[in-house]
């Protein structure tokens, strides 16, 4: 009876080994939850990332902006009589050379306008909440460069 009992609990196992081998994997629910999580994930992160190429063309082009209005300034004070390079983007109002072409105050605005709903955080000359243009003003007296949004 016993050697009965051991071969009836012997295939049992077997059995129950052979069906658990069969059942491998994930089942449609796990595979369902998993998809939901996935889209909430991207729902959440997906707006933060579509504006960053916006913000950073913006960045880039104030970047020029800013290069360009830092050596105007200091043309204007040092008086060299050289103008500026043009920048791709970028239009510069007025002369930024030293003397006698140099008495007026110079505006740098960016030719392409941005997208107002990406560009917030970008900086333009101390101003923080974006817009569709730049625009930074070249003191001719000081050579200081003072900026905003608009």
């Amino acid at each position: 009876m016993t050697t009965l009992n051991s071969r009836l609990q012997l295939a049992m196992l077997n059995r129950k080994k052979a069906r658990n081998a069969l059942q491998k994997g994930f089942t449609l629910v796990e595979l369902m939850i998993v998809i939901v999580i996935v889209g909430i994930l991207s729902a959440v992160a997906l707006p933060n990332f579509i504006g960053t190429k916006d913000k950073a063309t913006a960045g880039a082009t104030i970047g020029a902006m800013a290069a360009q209005a830092k050596l105007c300034g200091a043309n204007m004070v040092i008086e060299d009589p050289n103008d500026l390079d043009d920048v791709d983007g970028v239009t510069v109002s007025g002369a930024c050379s030293g003397g006698t072409s140099g008495t007026d105050d110079v505006t740098i605005t960016n030719t392409d306008d941005f997208d107002a709903d990406n560009t917030g955080g970008v900086n333009c000359g101390g101003d923080q909440t974006g817009g569709t243009t730049c625009t930074l003003t070249v003191d001719a007296a000081t050579g200081t460069v003072t900026g905003e949004w608009s």
